[in-house]
């Protein structure tokens, strides 16, 4: 691996208050942020409007009022001020929330000056909210398709700063002339862009407006936060609407366009042109699928197979000797010992395509992957994968490349074969704490339903619990601490391991999980209490009670065990959810004695905050009164109760079904 290859994944950097702190430093000694200059009264008063927006507003409405005061500002300097750092960001927290007639100027203004707006370092940055802006306008909510993280924008008691907007900006009273001209706006700058691309796709700042741009075309929302996190999960937070089919015709251009560029193959080892190829894939994963399979191909056969040039200049620079003054023989023997063993690790490593010594080509392969169907995915695999699948793993700028191959690999024939190259790593992979590759390893074996055996054996052996019947019995310790026996054994701290956590799930979901099982109920009541009162440790008793191959006589195994241990668990965040999924699995009697444990220390449970919830929630004040009306009362709402869809209405439902004793 080279330079590039062996460092980690770069981390992006925290940009919060430092900014502002900045900026107001540089002020006193007379510089009012980069880029066009203003004068002190202008910093002053943007400075003001960041102020006030990072304190927040109290609705919609403030919001709106503030940001067209602050545009109706920027009259006859539009251009001027948006190239200006302090100004850039206001503008571009604020165009979300202007009036019609306010971004229809900033259409006119941008418009006549596209080309040094898309390359300016700041005015770009408006430019591209602007970008997203026109798009949501154009499209209106009639328009929304898909969410693919509307199970997590449900659980949000309060939407963030991108809903809001988003909801603002969709539902908003605008006339159709005004949504038309957005339309034209989002057409517009994405056909200069594409007219443009011998100019823009190197550009570092035009290359994000071109990105947006193609999203917008297909109908895919990624939001643009001033001050907020950079959109690297594309795939993961993003919503789908239906746009017009001009639209995605414009699209199609920029891949038929930019594969016949004599410089495509270099495309995935530049920051910018790889990140706007990954765009392309995910865009065309709408839209086209055949077309997305020619252009992954040709990504794959001109750019990733490429042999790595850099090697044949590493092999050189091992063969320089070193000069040693005054015959010093110590030194050389060392010297000599030390090529040895270059020369021995370099046997070892298998020759790699220059994919793999680039983060950026090694993060477009991982997006190629999230949306390639099964035969381009065995493409990839064969050509770039195989027999080499050890050895990534434990690189730590490919590893994540393994992981995608797992979560994403659909033949049930190559991932036996992946397998069968992973599986003597396990131990080293723990040891070196790549636990993610593990992780990805059980999922695939649960999602395709194979190799599940060999998984917990390999599990076992890595752990070194095999073999021993006593040493068997703290599988399960070893497994969410994902340390081996001997280390275990003097750890007397309740850390749990997220990926331990997650692989003890997969396991529990296997077709034979009964080694698991039972290293779980023959665990100590306290010691379970204090795994689950733990946030990675409480998903565990989900995936016991949810699983398909773990029988009713199990389960109620499980919730007595940790009878006496209720109220300890309800009165905390986790242990709460604990409490609730064995209650749901529980039957009727033990139902009766979890209450009975619970109302027995009321005052504890009411002492807690999440204590008072699970009180209020299963109206245990009423169990006094009647414990047998009080467990028909339960029966009944729990027969009706649809336990996936409806988790989170419980305590409405609750309410409902105590009404015949409340009255």
């Amino acid at each position: 691996m080279q330079s590039e290859g062996n460092s980690r994944r770069k981390r992006p950097k925290k940009k919060g208050s430092r900014f502002m702190r900045n900026a107001k430093g540089f002020a006193k000694q007379g510089i009012f942020g980069r880029g066009t200059h203003i004068d002190d009264e202008q910093f002053n008063y943007f400075i003001n409007i960041l102020d006030a927006m990072k304190v927040g507003f109290e609705d919609v409405e403030e919001r709106v009022i503030m940001a067209n005061n602050v545009f109706e500002q920027t009259h006859n300097q539009e251009i001027h001020l948006a190239s200006n750092q302090i100004v850039s960001k206001a503008l571009e927290s604020l165009v979300g929330f202007v009036d019609d007639v306010q971004l229809e100027r900033f259409f006119s203004k941008f418009g006549d000056n596209l080309r040094p707006m898309c390359s300016d370092r700041f005015a770009s940055h408006v430019l591209q909210k602007m970008l997203e802006i026109a798009f949501l306008r154009g499209v209106g909510k009639s328009a929304i398709q898909d969410s693919s993280d509307a199970v997590s924008s449900n659980k949000r008691a309060k939407p963030d700063a991108a809903q809001e907007e988003e909801e603002y900006n969709l539902q908003a009273d605008f006339n159709e002339d005004h949504r038309e001209k957005c339309r034209q706006f989002v057409l517009r700058v994405s056909k200069f862009m594409l007219n443009n691309l011998e100019d823009f796709v190197w550009d570092a700042c035009a290359s994000h407006i071109m990105r947006t741009a193609i999203l917008c075309l297909v109908g895919m929302h990624v939001p643009k936060i001033a001050f907020e996190k950079g959109g690297t999960e594309i795939a993961k937070h993003r919503k789908m609407y239906s746009v017009p089919d001009e639209w995605q015709e414009v699209m199609k251009e920029f891949p038929q366009r930019l594969e016949m560029w004599p410089q495509f193959g270099d495309f995935p080892y530049q920051e910018h042109s790889s990140s706007l190829l990954g765009v392309i894939c995910l865009a065309l994963s709408v839209v086209d699928k055949s077309m997305l399979k020619h252009f992954a191909k040709k990504i794959l056969t001109i750019g990733l197979l490429k042999s790595n040039e850099e090697d044949e200049d590493e092999k050189k620079e091992l063969d320089v000797k070193i000069e040693i003054k005054d015959g010093d023989d110590e030194k050389e023997d060392k010297v000599q010992k030390k090529t040895e063993s270059d020369t021995e690790n370099k046997q070892e490593e298998p020759k790699l395509p220059k994919v793999f010594h680039h983060q950026s080509s090694v993060i477009l392969l991982e997006t190629i992957m999230s949306v390639a169907g099964a035969k381009l995915l065995i493409q990839l695999y064969t050509m770039l994968f195989y027999k080499r699948i050890g050895y990534l793993a434990r690189q730590p700028g490919t590893n994540f490349s393994i992981q995608r191959l797992l979560q994403h690999i659909k033949e049930v024939s190559d991932f036996e074969s992946v397998f069968t190259e992973l599986q003597p790593h396990v131990p080293e992979l723990l040891k070196m704490g790549y636990t993610g590759v593990v992780s990805a390893l059980s999922a695939a074996c649960l999602r395709l339903g194979t190799k599940q055996s060999q998984m917990i054996a390999a599990l076992q052996s890595a752990l070194q619990v095999s073999g021993d019947k006593e040493k068997s019995k703290l599988f399960l310790t070893c497994l969410i601490k994902l340390k081996p026996f001997e280390v275990v054994t003097s750890d007397e701290s309740t850390f749990v391991h997220l990926h331990g956590s997650l692989i003890a799930q997969h396991l529990l979901q296997f077709n034979k999980p009964i080694f698991l099982v039972n290293c779980i109920l023959d665990l100590p009541a306290t010691q379970l209490a204090q795994v689950f009162n733990t946030p990675n440790g409480s998903h565990i008793v989900d995936a016991f009670m949810l699983s398909k191959f773990i029988g009713e006589k199990s389960r109620e195994r499980l919730i007595r065990q940790l009878d006496g241990f209720y109220v300890d668990l309800a009165i905390t965040r986790h242990g709460s959810r604990v409490f609730e999924q064995c209650f749901k699995a529980a039957q009727d009697a033990q139902k009766l004695r979890m209450a009975k444990e619970l109302f027995s220390k009321a005052n504890m449970l009411k002492g807690s905050p999440h204590g008072r919830i699970i009180y209020t929630k299963y109206r245990l004040d009423t169990y006094k009164l009647s414990p047998t009306q009080w467990q028909e009362s339960l029966s009944k709402h729990l027969d009706t109760e649809q336990p996936k869809e409806t988790k989170r209405k419980t305590a409405k439902t609750a309410t409902e079904a105590f009404k015949d004793i409340l009255s």
